[in-house]
């Protein structure tokens, strides 16, 4: 397996997705909308995994189960600790109720389905969201399932001799269907809207494209100007968005 190398660019960018959440929570007027700092996370997300896999894979050494033990390994330990310390001061401080909400919380987080879970209650800008200290869990339930499905499609498009193209389609296709999704929930079922991978997985996938592009060959001046482009969109986003708005994530 593959590895990549350390990109203080991508560290930025997390840092400002970082901040940005932040500064929502406990400012919320001066970033309105830094809550879509959850959503350059995913951006990032689908970038750095499919660079690992398509590095890998057209080194022939990708190995699924190398893959998913590194995930295993990296995420597991301090998810651990945090689902063991939440049930126990939970057991100190909440009421029967909630520490049951609170262990349907935690066994949907070992098996990184949180997002299907707080689907079939209330959303994350509810007013009980407080009293749901795995709320965040969610976000790592999309990626994990990102990332069982999309090394099969990418490796599925190294069989063929225009693999580059197969997979430039396949990020495309995934992306417009996503994204589709993502539109027509919003309006209709803002629950599926927040927390479907199906509405989710667009944001991924444009990670995704970013990195394909890299990986077959992108042109230097088109790559400093969608980085100005990105940037510019990142700003504008977390000022003039907010939650009250209709948003595709």
């Amino acid at each position: 397996m593959e590895h990549l190398k350390y990109r203080p660019d991508i560290d930025g960018l997390r840092a400002i997705a970082v901040l940005s959440v932040v500064i929502f929570h406990y400012f919320p007027s001066l970033l309105p909308g830094g809550f879509v700092g959850v959503d350059i996370f995913f951006v990032i997300s689908g970038y750095l995994i499919t660079s690992i896999i398509l590095k890998s894979a057209s080194n022939k050494s990708f190995s699924y189960l190398d893959f998913y033990k590194r995930r295993v390994l990296r995420i597991f330990p301090a998810l651990s600790i945090v689902l063991v310390s939440c049930l126990i001061v939970g057991w100190v401080y909440l009421f029967q109720d909630d520490y049951k909400l609170l262990g349907k919380h935690v066994f949907s987080g070992s098996f990184f389905i949180s997002n299907f879970t707080l689907w079939s209650e209330s959303g994350y800008f509810d007013s009980k969201s407080y009293l749901k200290p795995l709320l965040h869990l969610w976000s790592l339930g999309i990626e994990e399932q990102f990332y069982i499905i999309w090394p099969v499609v990418i490796l599925l498009c190294f069989r063929s001799k225009n693999h580059n193209r197969n997979i430039v389609l396949s990020c495309a296709t995934i992306f417009i269907i996503s994204y589709a999704i993502s539109i027509f929930t919003m309006a209709s079922d803002g629950g599926a809207n927040y927390y479907s991978p199906a509405s989710r997985f667009w944001e991924l996938m444009a990670g995704a494209i970013i990195s394909t592009l890299r990986f077959i060959g992108i042109n230097t001046s088109l790559s400093k100007l969608m980085s100005l482009l990105g940037i510019i969109l990142i700003a504008l986003s977390i000022t003039m968005i907010d939650e009250k708005m209709s948003f595709p994530g």
